[in-house]
């Protein structure tokens, strides 16, 4: 079945005169509160309400101090970005105006739309309460499996779900095996297990071993980091190391083997950045070939890490800009996938089209399709029938960017 389907996808994808069939590899959806109160285990309810009533305490004052009022009104550019956050309807829209086909929906990092107990962006590692954080992630899944499902064009959405709490593995590999059945795509998972044990440990190997066979790829996220205080350059610290922490499942994967053992098991790095890639493979490429204080450090391995990066994992290019299009061959235009980061004010929307503009004028055809949509097709499993028909209703035509 699945080669009838690769096959499908090579022949609809080799019609060169469609328009561009574009899929955003990093959107991000989340629930009103209200919404994820009925999806959470009824044991943390209590605590989630008084967890919302002390953030809305806070916007309030927050409110009062910029001088506005903590939400704005229907209509303008930011209400509709917030409420296509969980309105499939909405959402729909925006996705036609930048011309999208598809999207592959991350959780909301942090703030409103957030999942109950689980922020991400500009928290330390640690979440707290591990057990409210499971809840709450499992809160989200339910949701989310239901707005996939229940949007009026679900081919659209390929959903993510969030193990981001693996101290039981048993319990992860179980989470893992729900989110296949209730038709999510993928596994998103902190850059670093709270167990304390590091990822390349082997008490994870049922996790990789369900992934791969369920062909359900590994995400991380840019946005945890360390808590780093209220002294003088700590905010400015915090986002000059955030990435550096999501990148960490690579190599941890890499030197553990666990690309070895599961060559069908694939990886994507989300929203940070792409422009490391290269110089990071050609320094694993030199350790692997080499020795560190005459230790070999191939041990486990059949390949150069350059590799086992071509062949299973992927850089969810965000906003991508042209510098880093200029390093699309030594990143490997097969391991690219272009995103918006809709609906946050930092990624490309509702300007998407003067952006792929800016970054991909004059890139070949085969290059830009790949990366603008046919890597995430194959990576994600759409239904590219589906897709080809959305695209010849909002993609843009190939010859603009010629």
């Amino acid at each position: 079945m699945r080669c009838v389907r690769e096959q499908r996808t090579e022949d609809v994808l080799k019609n060169l005169a469609a328009p561009l069939m574009i899929v955003s590899s990093d959107c991000h959806v989340g629930a009103p509160s209200s919404e994820y109160r009925e999806y959470l285990d009824p044991a943390y309810r209590v605590a989630y309400d008084e967890s919302i009533a002390d953030r809305e305490r806070l916007e309030s004052r927050t409110a009062e101090v910029v001088g506005r009022g903590p939400m704005s009104s229907d209509g303008d550019a930011e209400h509709d970005a917030l409420t296509a956050r969980w309105t499939a309807e909405r959402r729909l829209t925006q996705l036609d105006a930048d011309g999208l086909a598809a999207e592959v929906v991350y959780p909301q990092p942090a703030g409103r739309a957030a999942p109950p107990f689980y922020n991400i962006f500009g928290h330390p590692l640690d979440p707290g309460d591990p057990l409210a954080a499971a809840a709450g992630c499992r809160a989200h899944n339910r949701w989310l499996a239901d707005f996939c499902a229940g949007s009026p064009q679900p081919e659209r959405h390929a959903g993510l779900a969030l193990v981001g709490i693996v101290d039981d593995v048993k319990a992860a590999v179980a989470e893992v095996e729900w989110a296949k059945r209730a038709g999510l795509r993928g596994v998103i998972l902190r850059s670093q297990p709270l167990s304390g044990f590091g990822w390349h440990d082997p008490r994870y190997e049922p996790l990789w071993s369900v992934c791969e066979s369920l062909e359900m790829p590994i995400h991380t996220h840019g946005g945890e980091g360390l808590e780093l205080g209220d002294l003088p350059g700590s905010r400015s610290i915090f986002f000059t190391e955030v990435v550096w922490f999501a990148h960490r499942l690579f190599w941890h994967l890499l030197w553990s083997g666990v690309l070895e053992r599961h060559p069908n098991l694939q990886l994507v790095l989300a929203e940070q950045f792409a422009d490391w890639v290269p110089a990071l493979l050609h320094r694993l490429d030199k350790q692997y070939a080499g020795t560190v204080s005459s230790i070999t450090l191939t041990e486990g391995l059949s390949m150069k890490p350059s590799a086992y990066w071509a062949r299973q994992c992927h850089v969810g290019a965000s906003f991508m800009n042209r510098e880093e299009c200029e390093l699309r061959h030594e990143i490997g235009v097969r391991s690219i996938l272009w995103g918006s980061d809709f609906p946050h004010d930092e990624g490309t929307w509702p300007d998407t089209a003067v952006a792929l503009h800016a970054t991909f004028d004059g890139v070949p055809q085969a290059e830009l399709r790949a990366m603008l949509g046919e890597n995430a097709i194959r990576v994600y499993g759409f239904d590219v029938d589906s897709l080809a028909r959305h695209a010849e209703r909002v993609g843009p035509a190939i010859e603009k960017f010629a």
